[in-house]
This record gives C-alpha cells, structure tokens and sequence, in this order.
C-alpha cells in the first residue's frame, strides 16, 4: 500500500505521505535533531539513517496515537520504511546484531505456555545450547532499551535484532503441530457433543434403528396407509418452511416501506482495533487488490491467506500478488485429515491478534467500507452480538440460467431471510463468507468444527445456544456463482449435508437444546434446518406423486381417494412454495437483477436438481460424511 493510497483520508495521514523526504548528507543527523527536540538521541539517530524527517515522524507518532499502533508501524504500512531496514537500522542504533532467527533453533515458551501472536520477542536456544533473545523493539521506545544496554552492555552477547514478521513465523513454526492437532480434532477434542464428527451418537443411532423397524412394520402391514402417513408428514414439513418463507416475505415487505435513510457508519471515536482478515483458498488465485482497498488504517490490518502446504503453484501466486503488502501473509496448512476449510480456519485463527475476525473467499470483492459498518454495528451493540454477516450479491447473475437462479436464491436468503432472523433475535445460517466476528466469542464457542461441512450454519447455531446473537450489515461482498452443473452439484450437496450434520449434532439432546434457545428460537431451528432439508428432499417426491397420480386416472382410469388428497396437498404446496419465493425475489431484487426475474418461471426445474442434490448428499452423509467437494470459481469473462 503506498502512501498515496492510504486508507486514512485524515489530516495525519496526509501529513505522513505529503512531506518530500530530503537526500540527507552527513549533516542529516543535524538536520533531523533541529526538528524533533523532545526526542532522545537513538531515536534521532535512528531516523536520520532511516532519511526519514521531522514532520513524517510527527504524522506517524499522531497517526500511531489516534490508531493505537505505534510509529513504526504506521511508517511501515504507508510503505515510507520496509521492516527489515528498519530492524536493520535499529540493531546498528543499538550496537546489538541484526539476523534472522536460525531455523535449527529451538523456540523456548514463556512460563505461561500460551501462544500469542503479538509478542514481539522469541526466546531461542540453538544446537550448541546457547540462549538467544531476539527483538523487535519499537522506534518510539527505543530509549529505554538503549538505557538498559547501557547499564548492563554484557547483555549484548545473547541480544539480537529481528523483524516482527520473522518473530511471528517462529513462533507460528513451532506451534504447528499443537495447532495442527487442535485444527484436526477441533471441538471433538474437548467438546465432543458439539462435534459432527460422528454422524450419530450411540443414543441417535439406537433410535434410529428403533425408528426404521417400527417404519418397515408399518411398511409391510399396511404399505398404503404407511405411505399416506409419511407422504402427509413430509408435506407437513416443507409447508411449515413454506410458511416460514411467507412470513418473512410480509416482514420484508413492511421493513421496506420508504423510510429516511439511516446514517452513514460513523468512524468510532478512539483507536482502532486490529482486523484480522482470514481468505482460505485452494487451488485458485487469490484477489489482494479488493483486501487492499478495504477502508480500515493499515497498521490495523492483517490479512492471511489460507494455503494447503501440498499446493505450492497457489503459495507461490499468492504470495506474488501480495508482494509489497506489508500487513498480508500467506499461512501453509498441514495436508491431515478432514481436508476441510474448517480446519484451515481453525490451524489460522491462533495466529491472528484482531480484536475482529472476518472471513472473505478468495474470490470475493467485499465492498471497501464493509469493515467500518461491521465495527459500527459491533460498537452499537451490547457484547452478546458475536457476528453480524454481510449480504452476498452475485456479480455474473447474468451469464447463464444457472448463475441466475442462484443469484436470486442468494437475493432472497440474504436480504430478506437473514434480516429478518437477525431483527427478531432469533438463530440463523451464516453465509461461508462475509462473517464478522468478535474474535473473543469466537474462541468461546470453540471456533469451526472441522468435521462439519456446512461449519458456518453449525456456528450460527452454537453461538445462539451460547447466548450470543448474530446481526446484519447492508454492506455487500460480490462474489461468483458457479457456472458448471458439477461444480454447482457437488457445492449444493455439501451444503445439504452438511445441514443434516448442524440438524443431528444440535438434536443430540433436544431437551437442552430447547432450554438454551428458548422455545421461540427452538422450533425456529427446527423449520430453519428440518424445513430446509425437508423442502430440498421432497420436491421429487412430490413431483413423483402428481406425475403417478395422473398417470394413475388418465391412462388407467384408476381413483384413489388417498391419492387424489395427497396430489392436491402436493399441488398447493409446490404452487405456494413458487409464489412465496418469486414475491419475495421480486421485492429484493436489485436494479440490476430485476431484468433476470422472468427466467423464474424455471424454477420448478431448479428446485428440481436441487433435491437430486439432496439426494446425493444423504448418501454420502453415511459413506463420506466429511468429504469436502472443492467449489472451483471461475472469474466472468471481462464485461459480463
């Protein structure tokens, strides 16, 4: 990020990237001091080899203030120092040796034993068993470290000099494989009844056997009633979503009555916190330009890319697209098993220091003032708000049918379904995007599970139960619709499945479930997932049942009254499912989606595939559970 493009677009920032910096000569020293008298002489000394003046150190060091950062922080992100000049420079300052930390060097832990990513020290001990103490100290509190030098110099000898970034991948090096363990068992580890890990546990699976002999009974001693029984219980479901969705639809239509327009997110008064950005990517190019223009001061930002350690071609283009940023850094994941974004999330989030965390696809394009709305809605609410989500919006609606019933799907869950969850308190399905968190409740509730394949909509459902609310943002994030059947299958599998995984996990015992929920929130959860999961089965069967049902009396002559009510009850389900969902497409459709409205008239086909899906995915929710089908996306052509 250079100085020109700095994000704050305040008198400080300004100053920092206005003021020439001049060619200093031998008498820069003089120069520089004349400048700046309240300072101590290392630090003088340190900026005139560093070319650096008097009034960028001022702007840095009123930056850093209102920031919460310091100095040299705030000058290495507006690019004016790298890291390792300026590391290099202190050492010489100092009179102590600058150089990285040896790779055969044993990283020693504090008495407490806890890993924190923002220490700026590593205590090291190489194979000759000598101690080392390596430091990043900070140019503002340089003083006193040269003090201390001075009165103890026999320090020297086991003192040295690193960057901040070489300090990190040390201590992030000799935590992998405790992070790799912690990822790899996650919530199984200490919390197993949150953990899909099993599919069933030994009670569910009693029941269940229980269950399907109590069905092949009733199958066998009475096969027509049997199949009225549970084709009337399945209608029963999906009519229960059904009714859901029309509910939402008349919340919507009268939350989007003409109303004055709520302010502008206001910049929150005091420092900034840190954000901590994470983008898990696999085999596909990561997009650093939409991260790099995010609206939050630079100093306060760090962004990591999420890489599987056995994809180097990825490693390698990430890091040539974000060469030049200092704050972005890419993260090498341990090939283990569950090979699951969950547990790439879970080995990262250690090594982040924000008090804010949130989650982009590689290839996202979140709009540049989204973390200044999530932290406003984060600053006007009490600590129970953990995550707001931000909508998704998709940018190639237009380049084929697929791409744009997808686009309206997402229309419809983002800007009217999780809105309306969100403005009534109750629990709802996190997109596996845009999600903000507080990074505190975040590791409260254990993180992701990474044994669950739709973890988002798992920890949405947690963080409910844990008393924590979920909140909403008007800022989007752009991203793309896949635009292959195989790859929009295997996505939509996923996603089914895993709902059945967050339905069993939380049913483990319903009794508990209910008491931490409340009642309201608890059949909530029931429509939300059982409505889902039950609508996305029943449309072939439904649409089986009509088709057999006319069959029946128009080719056979045959009548059976069952028959006849279930294809009615069949025929008003699928017809109220259709007008629920295209009103409520029609009221959220944006400008630009409105002219791809009239392609709805095929959404019986869409719904169609998507139980085909469904489908797929009860099959392997007991041969694969934890597969995770990798959802390529293929950026649209260039004015598509």
């Amino acid at each position: 990020m250079r100085v020109s493009e700095y994000a704050l677009a305040d008198e400080d920032a300004s100053d920092l990237g206005r003021v020439s910096a001049p060619a200093l000569a031998e008498d820069g020293l003089a120069f520089v001091g004349a400048g700046l008298p309240a300072l101590a002489a290392p630090v003088i000394e340190a900026l005139a080899h560093l070319r650096l003046d008097a009034e960028r150190f001022d702007a840095a060091c009123r930056l850093a203030e209102r920031n919460g950062s310091s100095a040299d922080e705030e000058l290495i992100a507006a690019g004016l120092v790298d890291e390792a000049t300026l590391a290099r420079t202190l050492a010489g300052v100092l009179g102590l040796r600058f150089e990285p930390i040896r790779d055969d060097a044993s990283l020693l832990r504090d008495a407490r034993g806890a890993f924190d990513a923002s220490e700026r020290h590593a205590k090291t001990c190489d194979t000759a068993m000598r101690p080392r103490l390596y430091l990043a100290p900070r140019l503002d509190r340089l003083e006193g470290l040269a003090e201390r030098l001075a009165r103890a110099p026999e320090l020297a000898a086991t003192l040295r000099i690193a960057t901040l970034s070489d300090i990190a991948a040390k201590r992030s090096a000799a935590s992998a494989a405790e992070r790799s363990t912690r990822a790899r068992l996650s919530l199984a580890a200490d919390h197993n009844r949150w953990s899909a890990r099993d599919v069933l546990t030994p009670a569910q699976a009693a029941v269940a056997v229980l269950v399907l002999v109590a069905l092949a009974h009733a199958w066998f001693a009475a096969p027509r009633h049997f199949w009225f029984a549970a084709h009337a219980t399945a209608s029963l479901c999906a009519l229960s979503f059904t009714l859901f969705r029309l509910r939402v639809l008349v919340g919507t239509a009268r939350a989007a009555r003409p109303r004055r327009a709520p302010p502008p997110a206001r910049r929150a008064e005091g420092p900034a916190p840190i954000y901590s950005v994470l983008v898990a990517l696999h085999r596909e190019a990561a997009m650093a330009e939409p991260l790099a223009a995010l609206d939050w001061p630079r100093s306060r930002l760090e962004v990591f890319f999420v890489c599987e350690a056995n994809d180097p071609e990825t490693i390698m283009a990430v890091e040539q697209a974000i060469a030049g940023e200092p704050n972005f850094s890419v993260i090498a994941t341990p090939r283990t098993n569950p090979t699951t974004k969950p547990k790439a999330l879970n080995f990262a989030l250690p090594l982040t220091r924000g008090d804010y965390v949130v989650l982009f696809d590689a290839e996202d394009r979140p709009d540049p003032g989204q973390l200044r709305a999530a932290h406003a809605a984060f600053e006007a609410a009490p600590a129970s708000l953990a995550c707001v989500q931000a909508p998704l919006v998709i940018r190639n609606a237009a380049n084929g049918w697929l791409e744009t019933l997808f686009a309206l799907e997402y229309a419809v869950l983002f800007r009217a379904i999780l809105p309306w969850l969100a403005r009534h308190g109750l629990p709802l399905s996190l997109g596996g995007t845009s999600n903000h968190f507080r990074r505190a409740a975040l590791v409260e509730a254990g993180g992701w599970d990474s044994h669950n394949v739709a973890e988002d909509a798992d920890l949405g459902i947690r963080l409910s139960r844990l008393g924590y609310r979920i909140g909403t943002i008007a800022s989007p994030t752009s991203e793309i619709a896949p635009s292959r059947f195989l790859d929009w299958r295997n996505q939509r599998t996923r996603w089914i499945k895993g709902w059945c995984q967050t339905w069993l996990v939380h049913m483990r015992d319903p009794g508990l479930a209910c008491r931490q929920l409340g009642p309201r929130a608890f059949l909530t959860f029931q429509i939300l997932f059982g409505g889902m999961i039950a609508a996305s089965l029943m449309h072939v069967m439904f649409a089986g049942h009509l088709l057999t049902a006319a069959y029946a009396y128009l080719v056979r002559g045959e009548v059976y009254m069952s028959a006849g009510v279930l294809a009615a009850v069949d025929a008003v389900n699928i017809a109220l499912a259709y007008a629920v969902f295209i009103l409520t497409a029609r009221l959220v459709a944006s400008p630009s989606e409105r002219p791809l409205l009239g392609r709805l008239w095929s959404l019986w086909f869409y719904w169609l595939i998507v139980s085909l899906a469904g489908l797929r995915a009860i099959g392997q929710l007991f041969h694969s559970p934890h597969m995770w089908e990798k959802t390529p996306h293929r950026e649209p052509a260039s004015g598509s």
